[in-house]
């Protein structure tokens, strides 16, 4: 069961331009519904199978959204997986890192539960991490959160990244929070969490559509 979404985001649509000749695709073409189903066009047997079907898992409609985003990115770059990862290899989440050293979600890799108990320790966390990666050009609040997106800007260089060490890390930690957060017994904590959560997820997906459509130019 998902993790509830009292105040549903949305997240515009947008139309991808695939290289070699390809038809535009949209990104978003109607409500997005779990599951996903595999991509047309990706390879089975691939880094991509394996990040697809870890990512692809029920906790609402915004996350699931996300991901359809994610794999628009990677469909841009033709699912390739080797690629320059994501900096800040000394400020993400300790609990990514071991994942990553592990193989991820290859059958050796460690299986990552964050506990009730360290779901606030973990979230910011993860948002120490995401301001880290913003372009200079985002702004941000007096509580050192991001502002909401008017306009995108121009530089791209800190968030430019695909394949198994770009967006697939955040989109990770996302759902490490997310699980841990359905499963809570505490509602009123849950409550307050899975909002911050949501925010985390809306603004990572956000800043997804401006990088796609800054690779579209």
């Amino acid at each position: 069961m998902g993790v509830q979404d009292n105040s549903p985001a949305v997240v515009p649509s947008l139309t991808v331009n695939v290289s070699q000749g390809h038809a535009k695709l949209p990104l978003i073409s109607g409500p997005t519904l779990y599951p996903l189903p595999f991509p047309q066009g990706a390879d089975r047997g691939t880094w991509f199978e394996g990040a697809f079907e870890f990512l692809n898992i029920d906790l609402g409609e915004p996350y699931t959204l996300l991901v359809e985003r994610w794999v628009e990115l990677e469909r841009l770059h033709q699912w390739q997986g080797k690629a320059t990862g994501l900096t800040g290899k000394n400020i993400r989440p300790a609990e990514l890192t071991s994942w990553i050293d592990s193989g991820r979600y290859a059958k050796r890799g460690r299986k990552i539960v964050i506990k009730s108990a360290h779901i606030t320790t973990f979230g910011k966390n993860v948002w120490t991490w995401w301001m880290y990666l913003q372009p200079e050009w985002r702004k941000k609040g007096t509580n050192n959160c991001p502002l909401p997106v008017t306009d995108f800007g121009g530089n791209w260089k800190s968030l430019d990244h695909y394949g198994q060490n770009g967006w697939l890390s955040l989109l990770a930690c996302l759902r490490w929070w997310g699980e841990c957060l359905a499963k809570m017994q505490d509602l009123t904590a849950q409550k307050k969490g899975t909002d911050e959560w949501l925010f985390a997820v809306n603004d990572v997906a956000k800043m997804l559509e401006g990088l796609i459509l800054y690779k579209q130019k």
